[in-house]
């Protein structure tokens, strides 16, 4: 997953599994154990990603993030393509470790913000978020909520235009084995607006290194925006340990 780890994304935890982002916008505490990586990749109506993350140190995360985005003239989408750098460091978690804090900087434009506009530099956009977990009734719900900040200086080369991102996902588990039912709100308010958008859907934990996600996307103005999307988490075992190979399992 990308990390071990306010009202904001609002619907998805039971120990490490419950907190995947898989192509959800929101993220969790988690950051996995030092020494494993994480592939992500996605493909949906209006765009494919590929997320690679490493656990380079305890607690602390680096993701490189690709976003393709395809012509769709019915959503107001370009064919253009994005870059996104950014670090995730856990400071808090529960006594059970199905709850925590962290946060995120980036270089890049902000997960959460969507814009029909052409390619935007990298290194002209800074961005941060402070993803928040808490569990519900015994680990049955997993509320994650990620308020954050974006500047973009390409907009203003004095000031910059800043935006304020919010994201909350709420993932309902213990109903279909195996797997969780996920729905999450986001968006970005001030200069660098990007309108509200939702998904919801499933995903699916059959085993410790692999996770499967389907998910629907749309605008709560009733417009279309991510549409149907798939895709696949991998995770590789830490620094291939034979106990990993010998057990088919990750030990936190």
């Amino acid at each position: 997953m990308i990390i071990k780890k306010l009202v904001i994304s609002s619907f998805i935890l039971l120990y490490y599994k419950i907190g995947y982002s898989q192509q959800f916008i929101t993220d969790n505490y988690i950051t996995m154990p030092h020494g494993t990586g994480t592939f992500i990749l996605t493909n949906g109506e209006r765009n494919a990603n590929m997320y690679s993350v490493f656990s380079l140190l305890p607690g602390f995360e680096l993701t490189f993030q690709t976003t393709l985005f395809w012509k769709k003239p019915e959503i107001s989408s370009t064919n253009y393509f994005t870059t996104n750098l950014f670090g995730k460091y856990m400071f808090w978690v529960n006594n059970s470790n199905t709850g925590g804090a962290a946060v995120f900087l980036g270089i890049g434009k902000s997960p959460s913000y969507f814009s029909d506009q052409a390619y935007a530099p990298m290194h002209k956009n800074y961005w941060t978020a402070l993803p928040v977990t808490i569990p519900i009734f015994n680990n049955m719900l997993s509320w994650d909520i990620m308020p954050g900040a974006m500047v973009d200086f390409e907009k203003n080369s004095k000031d910059g235009a800043w935006g304020f991102t919010y994201s909350t996902r709420l993932a309902i588990y213990k109903i279909v084995p195996q797997t969780a039912i996920v729905g999450e709100i986001y968006g970005t308010e001030e200069k660098l607006y990007s309108r509200p958008e939702y998904k919801v859907g499933l995903r699916w934990e059959p085993i410790d290194w692999i996770v499967l996600a389907a998910t629907y996307g749309g605008a709560t103005d009733g417009s279309k925006a991510s549409g149907f999307e798939i895709g696949i988490m991998i995770f590789t075992p830490q620094f291939l340990t034979k106990d990993f190979m010998k057990n088919n399992s990750i030990h936190y």
